[in-house]
């Protein structure tokens, strides 16, 4: 899944269902099944059975339970994720990660811990 968005700055945006775009402030729980970018600010919980791309321009206060999560934006709160996190180079993580397998590029800041579970 990662590997659709390359190590570009820019996020290649053609194979997400759904964009929120960077002028949007979301407050509650976010629930979908399929893909979802966000570019704009998001505060409370997000549950995913899929995609969740935090784009380079969103900041999310959250708690985030998703498949796949991959984060070149700024995430405050912990993450569980059933597949896969990445955090590219863009990206600040301020809580705890748990998930089976992470990838932290160079340059990203995370702060907190990792837990790999299988």
């Amino acid at each position: 899944m990662a590997e659709a968005f390359g190590n570009a700055p820019g996020v290649d945006e053609t194979n997400i269902t759904t964009i929120l775009a960077d002028d949007l402030h979301i407050t509650g729980t976010i629930r979908f099944k399929s893909s979802v970018m966000v570019k704009g600010t998001i505060e409370g919980d997000i549950i995913s059975e899929g995609l969740l791309v935090v784009g380079p321009t969103a900041k999310v206060t959250a708690t985030i339970t998703t498949k796949n999560l991959v984060s070149y934006g700024e995430i405050r709160g912990d993450v569980t994720a059933g597949d896969q996190v990445v955090l590219k180079g863009t990206s600040i993580q301020t809580g705890n990660i748990t998930t089976p397998t992470i990838v932290i590029e160079n340059g990203s800041i995370m702060n907190g811990s990792c837990i790999m579970k299988k």
